[in-house]
């Protein structure tokens, strides 16, 4: 099997629509595809949607640990420090598949505690509105 990555990929993403909801849609796709492997490998998928199960407790930390571990290597590739002396050029392709990675985890991580997209979206525009609230006010 050869290895393939982000640059290997000639398919755009769908701009018809909502297009945090077509992520959101596309993540299903890929957890039936991963839900049997995983399985296999010890971690089924919860049936439970009370954020009080063990099981779905311990799957939102793992991807939660999933999406941080994602992001880790994102940020390693970024390779400037203040005590370098010549900058060092950032493979920019592979700090976006980081990334890309990470948003897998991470709306794979709402989705098992219960978030559509369109909940993500309210969620975000409401504590949005908290934050400003707090900047106006010197909070």
């Amino acid at each position: 099997m050869t290895a393939i990555n982000i640059n290997d990929i000639e398919t755009e993403a769908p701009e018809d629509g909502d297009r945090l909801g077509n992520m959101f849609a596309r993540q299903a796709e890929l957890e039936d595809i991963y839900e049997p492997i995983e399985a296999a490998n010890g971690f089924p998928r919860p049936t439970s949607t009370n954020l009080d199960d063990y099981s779905l407790q311990r799957a939102i930390k793992d991807f939660a640990y999933r999406t941080i571990e994602e992001i880790a290597e994102a940020t390693n590739c970024l390779k400037n420090k203040p005590w370098k002396q010549s900058p060092v050029l950032t493979d920019r392709q592979h700090f976006l598949e980081e990334i890309a990675d990470a948003w897998h985890f991470w709306i794979q991580l709402n989705r098992l505690a219960g978030l559509t997209s369109e909940d993500v979206h309210k969620l975000y525009f409401k504590k949005s509105e908290v934050n400003k609230f707090r900047q106006e006010s010197k909070y």
